[in-house]
């Protein structure tokens, strides 16, 4: 997906390439990511911290922070994330949606209404757009393949299990 889609200059691509990198890294769930707003995010020099304010699972309504760390590779989600914000031009302190509807210009593409999350759909359209030639077949695969992966990718490179609980909801690696 990534080498298909990727291209330092496309906001619509950036955008797509780094909602599956974060939800895959942090294990979120689509209503976790297309309700971050950049005030959310925290960015630091080896990794994000992104708070994530309503969880499913968040019985006290407390919220969880959720860290992503910078790795050496062109997979990088904070890398790519930080790619994104670049196009986007969002401000560090912005109330803003990060991931909200784009415009085709003349130019390429620009943000547009970002008081306003993407839908479910709207991901799920962009979801079945960018694996579609990938995947054997794209009805197998939801939304929550994403965070699913993610998880089963961590227990694969050895992470105990026992992090998972002690990390909570979020899945801070």
């Amino acid at each position: 997906m990534y080498m298909k889609l990727f291209d330092r200059n496309s906001l619509y691509n950036q955008r797509t390439i780094c909602m599956c990198l974060l939800s895959f890294a942090g294990f979120l769930r689509s209503k976790e990511l297309i309700n971050i707003k950049r005030s959310d995010v925290s960015s630091f020099s080896d990794c994000v911290e992104i708070f994530i304010e309503s969880s499913k699972t968040d019985v006290y309504r407390d919220g969880t922070r959720v860290v992503i760390a910078r790795v050496s590779s062109d997979l990088c989600p904070v890398s790519n994330f930080e790619i994104y914000l670049s196009l986007a031009g969002i401000q560090d302190n912005s109330q803003d949606y990060v991931f909200c509807a784009v415009t085709r210009t003349e130019n390429g593409f620009k943000l547009r209404n970002c008081s306003k999350p993407l839908s479910y759909t709207r991901v799920r359209e962009i979801f079945i757009e960018a694996f579609t030639g990938i995947v054997a077949n794209i009805k197998d695969y939801g939304l929550h393949s994403l965070r699913s992966g993610g998880a089963t990718a961590s227990v694969f490179c050895g992470i105990p299990d026992r992090l998972f609980k002690d990390m909570g909801d979020g899945g801070q690696i």
